[in-house]
């Protein structure tokens, strides 16, 4: 067993109860906050990431001014925000008049106020307000270039239109090369369900994120007093539920023409996984899927996989996989569901025993994977801390494990993983495989200690298997495992 890390300081700013997780994105923006020079910080993350509900309540402990900016005119957006700060200061003028004539004079006003304190101006969904105000980056970089130098002024532009805030540092940008800090909101991990469904054993609880996935704005839906079929039900299978529709129209926000990208997610979602499957099963010559499918990368909707021991950017054994669970089970399960109207003439609980249920055994299986592999990079219970975590498969793709670790002292783990019960083939098919990914590493990487581990989401093991678990040639490990990486 590697060493724990080292225990980190607790942020200056006290992170609230009510904010789950996202230890790090608060320890950064309190670590930015102390500190007495001007900060430009980027925060990217999918929609229902938990941006907003993080962000808000930053700037509240610290009384910042943090504004969500939404589709409307230039003028609006800047009549709202005036409005904000005025009730920020205490300014009957902007709170009830007309606001600011212009941003510079906006800027102008939040400098003069704050002389040398340290004042937070977050600008939540930034790319709604680039597109109407287009000169707003140009005028940012002119103040943080001329006027906020030396000043604790600290400016947060965060967005879930990830294309777009990635944009905004491209060479050719006029906030190019200034951004001090990124915030990342990904998705959550399976251990942070838990806080979710608290009375959930551990099979519901892994089922639950192969179903909802890890977006705190889905699982914030969840009523812990429900079971898993309940909260499927009503919120997925019910037409009137919150995430009955929403993997359909998910993209409509960002693009105005958006048919050909949901039909690559659902061609993924029902196994489409490689460039030529994709193109015959949508039925579209390939340059007319090149473009969708990258920005569904860039918006990390849909992730480029190849073999652990090759470069994603380079391999020709490249793999297409949805990031999403929730988007995964809805396009394998829903969308043929609605294709005949089911959800409108059968109830969900009988939906859910007549056609979820009996499906989802299968359908466990890649995301369970992905849980596991997940946990390997980051737990602190296996022998080495990995330098590189992935999958592997040849090139004829005949031969896969799911798991593949490799260390930086030419240590190397190899796992399968079963949501049912792991055999005495499977330990042997394992072995087998392990042997062809070993010839294929570079010489660097050979000739280190290898540990084999098996998973079972539910503990059920081959005689043989448990007997090497016992002698600790294998490491076996259940579903109720994964819940902690400690």
């Amino acid at each position: 067993m590697r060493p724990r890390r080292p225990p980190v300081a607790a942020p200056s700013v006290p992170k609230p109860p009510a904010v789950i997780d996202r230890d790090a994105v608060w320890r950064e923006l309190s670590d930015v906050w102390a500190r007495p020079e001007p900060a430009l910080i980027f925060g990217v993350g999918r929609r229902r990431a938990g941006k907003s509900w993080v962000l808000a309540r930053f700037a509240q402990s610290v009384h910042g001014i943090y504004y969500q900016a939404t589709e409307r005119t230039e003028t609006e957006q800047l009549a709202i925000l005036s409005r904000i700060v005025g009730e920020h200061f205490q300014e009957p003028a902007l709170t009830h008049g007309s606001g600011f004539a212009s941003w510079e004079r906006l800027f102008a006003y939040l400098t003069e106020r704050t002389a040398g304190t340290p004042l937070l101006l977050i600008l939540d969904e930034f790319p709604y307000l680039a597109s109407a105000a287009p000169a707003l980056p140009s005028i940012l970089q002119s103040w943080w270039d001329h006027h906020w130098v030396g000043r604790p002024f600290k400016l947060v532009l965060n967005g879930s239109h990830i294309s777009a805030m990635t944009q905004l540092e491209e060479a050719n940008q006029p906030l190019y090369g200034r951004r001090t800090s990124r915030l990342q909101f990904p998705p959550f991990h399976l251990e942070d369900v838990r806080s979710f469904v608290p009375d959930y054993d551990a099979r519901d609880v892994l089922l639950t994120y192969g179903i909802f996935g890890g977006l705190p704005g889905h699982l914030a839906l969840l009523r812990p007093e429900d079971d898993l079929a309940s909260n499927v039900a009503r919120l997925i299978l019910d037409p009137n539920g919150r995430l009955a529709d929403d993997a359909q129209r998910m993209l409509d926000a960002f693009l105005g023409d958006a048919d050909v990208h949901y039909s690559i997610l659902h061609a993924i979602a029902n196994g489409a996984h490689t460039w030529k499957e994709l193109t015959q099963r949508i039925g579209k010559p390939g340059g007319s899927l090149s473009r969708p499918l990258k920005w569904l990368e860039e918006m990390q909707f849909v992730a480029r996989r190849a073999p652990v021991t090759e470069n994603p950017a380079t391999s020709r054994r490249t793999l297409y996989r949805i990031t999403d669970h929730y988007i995964a089970f809805w396009h394998r399960f829903i969308a043929p569901l609605l294709a005949t109207g089911a959800p409108s003439l059968t109830p969900p609980d009988v939906l859910w025993e007549g056609r979820i249920a009996p499906g989802l055994n299968d359908y466990m299986g890649y995301p369970f994977e992905e849980m596991c592999r997940s946990w390997v990079a980051r737990t602190t219970r296996l022998p080495f801390q990995p330098i590189r975590v992935g999958a592997w498969w040849d090139s004829q793709s005949r031969h896969e494990i799911d798991i593949v670790a490799l260390g930086a002292n030419r240590e190397l783990l190899v796992a399968e993983c079963k949501w049912g019960r792991f055999d005495d083939r499977d330990l042997q098919t394992l072995r087998a495989r392990a042997a062809l990914l070993q010839a294929e590493l570079p010489e660097a990487a050979k000739g280190g200690p290898l540990t084999v581990a098996c998973f079972s989401a539910r503990g059920e093991w081959g005689n043989n298997v448990r007997r090497e678990m016992e002698r600790g040639t294998v490491v076996g490990l259940t579903g109720d495992a994964l819940l902690s990486v400690s």
